[in-house]
């Protein structure tokens, strides 16, 4: 076998291999789908099984019977009737007494819905198997995903449910390691009946929570059965899927005659749309003074001409909306019939190789822009929703309307309220219509239309194969691309470049990337793994590997097809300036890389700051470094930047910073009493390092008030500084207002000093030094 016929062969199966891609893909996307349920349906037992025999061994001494729950309803009913008389002999302070009725009332709503959930208590009846199909067409086939889809989503709001329920199992753990930490400060000894009833409480909503999770599990288990049998009819059904050409009419037409129906719908929105609008003039027009000038203002002056024109602005929004909807839905129709055809020709195989692929990317691109707009409908939704409840306090406040005083608005007659609340509440309605009419509208259409085009996009997918790329590869003739790769570009003493031998080469040229980038990392990981090396010197090894397997790579790639070096002899002079022109920032970058991999002057996952940048190291390449900001920030910066600019690492030689806390108080607080609180603060904090010791300072007499200072370290790779001086300001402001202890604001204190006459200058006698009139100093 020649070496022409050795990389011809290998090139058309590599044509075949990438249009297969695709295909397998798709056929494996539903498999993936199945795994996924599966994968889920495994962690949801695995959440279940971790929290279930902690549960069980705290509920174990209780008895829950319905016996059990009657007679301890009946006990707790007694003390909720002596509770006063009860609380009264213990000594509780109000706050005390409010806690412990709290806590009662509870604990009886608990065992009232345990009993009711324990008696009612039942297997989830089993979703039953949608009816087969008459006919396997793709109208049953959509309607089978669709109802896959519909299920799924209710999988997801079971996990939901689950997840929540299952963090509520760790109220009894919590409950436990708070009356431990009170017993031991001594909080117990006040409130030991209290405490008792919460940890009741506790297990009990534990129980139910132990209910509930069952019977979610339960239906979650049967929603997975469900998909999993949903999934084998559509499979089958895939076998024997029609789409006859009777059903692609059937189909469209069923789209026009919703389209007719909604063209006359949009007559009488847009004739509904201008009478609106007209109404909204005539409501501007009647608003005069300070009515006019309320228009859009927050808390402005309610008058009933200001409430009929928000009405019928509301009114006019919400026609204004439903025109708009309408017209979207038509166009959204259009498309539908449009898809059905492409849908048609995919499936009769009657679509070009470009027809497919701008079916693909347009399905695709109408998935992104559809999703988009169904956000902003929900985000509309909630700015509506807003709107309703500023409304309704504004009604809320007529109801209660405030007494007139000094410069108040004059309050409004009965018969003006009256008049006022109405149009406020028809406001109201007309915006809940936008909402129940057109919202709600958009969002069963939308995803409807995402569907469609998905199926679309997947059809599309599985039709791009081999057989697409194989038409395009056999319209030429053997010997047409024989000849074509044996054409000769250029010759010179020894040698001859043809098309073929220079497609090999760039072609082993670029894969060099890959494999220079395999062997490096290779050679990266064994360095961290075997030889314990630090993430920079691997990092700066591979950089140096990769370079050198790429230029051994390019010479044997030149080599295997036999093309000196010489033959690209005439490109050298004009490459060399324009390389040499272009390159040079990027050289730049590249050497000041390896100075500062091998200087070190910082590594990987330091904290360092540079011009004006500061986070952490995570990448430091041969051509720029990758630092991660405090806002989540990934800045790329050149490494001449490095050598340019000064370099501070906060982590250099160790982990350790040291903060400053600046407080200052009044003049009159107890200085010793403020330094101990300060101190006790500082050293009390989790976060604050032990060694070094932290310390505080009186450091000053200020203009306003007496400042001190608190020194302490903290370990960045464990806290954040400024959360912990947050942390301790919370703090110590508590301290201070317990012991009346005032945080000044800034203050002046200005003496003016009256005098009736100036005081009489007495004349000093002559300095000695000072010469005489007339005299000249020695």
């Amino acid at each position: 076998m020649t070496l022409r016929r050795f990389f011809a062969r290998p090139f058309v199966l590599f044509l075949f291999l990438f249009a297969l891609a695709p295909a397998a893909l798709g056929a494996q996307a539903e498999e993936t789908a199945a795994d996924d349920v599966t994968k889920l349906q495994m962690e949801i037992s695995a959440d279940i099984a971790r929290t279930r025999s902690a549960v069980d061994a705290e509920l174990e001494g209780m008895k829950l019977g319905s016996a059990d729950i009657a007679r301890r309803l009946s006990e707790l009913a007694l003390l909720s009737g002596t509770a006063s008389d009860d609380m009264a002999a213990w000594g509780y302070t109000d706050a005390q007494r409010e806690l412990h009725t709290q806590v009662l009332s509870e604990l009886t709503v608990a065992y009232t819905a345990l009993n009711a959930l324990t008696q009612g208590q039942s297997v989830p009846s089993e979703p039953e198997l949608p009816a087969a199909p008459a006919s396997p067409d793709i109208n049953a086939s959509d309607a089978l995903r669709q109802e896959i889809n519909k299920v799924s989503r209710g999988l997801d709001l079971q996990v939901f449910t689950l997840q929540s329920k299952l963090r509520k199992l760790a109220d009894v753990e919590r409950l436990r390691k708070e009356a431990q930490e009170d017993k031991e400060g001594g909080a117990a000894l006040e409130l030991p009946r209290t405490h008792v009833l919460a940890l009741e409480l506790a297990r009990l909503n534990a129980a139910i929570s132990s209910l509930q999770v069952r019977t979610v599990r339960q239906g979650f288990d049967q929603n997975v059965a469900l998909i999993g049998r949903l999934k084998r009819r559509l499979a089958s059904m895939k076998e024997n899927l029609i789409f006859p050409e009777e059903l692609l009419n059937a189909n469209i037409k069923a789209v026009q005659e919703r389209m007719d129906d909604l063209m006359e719908e949009m007559e009488g929105a847009r004739k509904a749309l201008d009478s609106a609008s007209s109404a909204v003039v005539r409501a501007r027009a009647a608003l005069t003074g300070r009515g006019a000038a309320d228009i859009g203002a927050p808390g402005g002056s309610l008058t009933p001409a200001l409430s009929l024109y928000m009405a019928r602005t509301a009114r006019a929004t919400y026609w204004e909306y439903m025109t708009t909807l309408l017209d979207d839905e038509i166009s959204l129709l259009r498309e539908t019939q449009q898809v059905w055809r492409e849908r048609y020709k995919l499936f009769r195989d009657e679509a070009s190789g470009d027809e497919i692929w701008k079916d693909r990317d347009n399905a695709q691109t109408r998935v992104n822009e559809l999703n988009i707009q169904l956000t902003g409908v929900r985000t509309l939704e909630a700015e509506v929703l807003r709107r309703i409840e500023a409304i309704q306090r504004q009604v809320e406040d007529l109801q209660e309307p405030r007494e007139a005083g000094e410069g108040a608005e004059p309050s409004l007659t009965a018969e003006d309220r009256g008049k006022v609340q109405q149009n406020l509440l028809q406001a109201v309605e007309n915006q809940r219509k936008i909402i129940s009419e057109v919202l709600n509208r958009y969002e069963s259409q939308l995803p409807n239309a995402v569907f469609l085009y998905q199926r679309l996009y997947a059809e599309a997918s599985d039709r791009i194969s081999a057989i697409r790329i194989a038409e395009k590869v056999h319209s030429f003739s053997k010997e047409t691309i024989i000849g074509f790769l044996d054409t000769e570009l250029w010759q010179g003493e020894g040698y001859s470049v043809t098309v073929w031998r220079l497609a090999v080469a760039i072609l082993v040229f670029l894969s060099s990337f890959f494999l220079s980038s395999m062997g490096s990392r290779w050679l990266k990981g064994r360095m961290i793994k075997r030889f314990k090396a630090s993430e920079t010197a691997a990092g700066a090894t591979q950089r140096i590997v990769f370079y050198v397997l790429w230029i051994a790579f390019a010479l044997t790639a030149l080599n295997i097809v036999k093309i000196p070096l010489t033959a690209f002899a005439f490109l050298g002079g004009a490459f060399a300036v324009g390389f040499g022109f272009g390159m040079q920032n990027i050289f730049n970058n590249l050497i000041s890389g390896f100075i500062v991999i091998f200087s070190r002057p910082f590594k990987v996952n330091d904290i360092i700051s540079v011009a004006g940048t500061e986070g952490t190291v995570r990448d430091i390449g041969s051509r720029s470094t990758t630092i991660k900001t405090w806002d989540g920030l990934d800045v790329v910066l050149p490494n001449r930047y490095f050598l340019e600019n000064s370099v501070t690492n906060w982590t250099g030689s160790d982990q350790k910073k040291r903060n400053v806390l600046t407080v200052g108080v009044s003049y009159d607080a107890d200085t010793r009493r403020v330094e101990e609180l300060i101190r006790d603060v500082v050293k009390g904090h989790s976060k604050v390092l032990k060694d070094p010791a932290p310390f505080v300072i009186f450091k000053n007499f200020g203009e306003s008030a007496l400042e001190f200072e608190a020194y302490y370290w903290i370990d960045l790779r464990q806290a954040s500084g400024p959360k912990v001086a947050s942390d301790m300001r919370h703090h110590i402001i508590a301290l201070f207002r317990e012991e009346g202890i005032g945080i000044p604001y800034p203050q002046r204190d200005i003496h003016i000093i009256e005098e009736t006459e100036p005081p009489l200058r007495k004349e000093e006698p002559p300095r000695e030094d000072t010469p005489s009139e007339g005299k000249l100093p020695s």
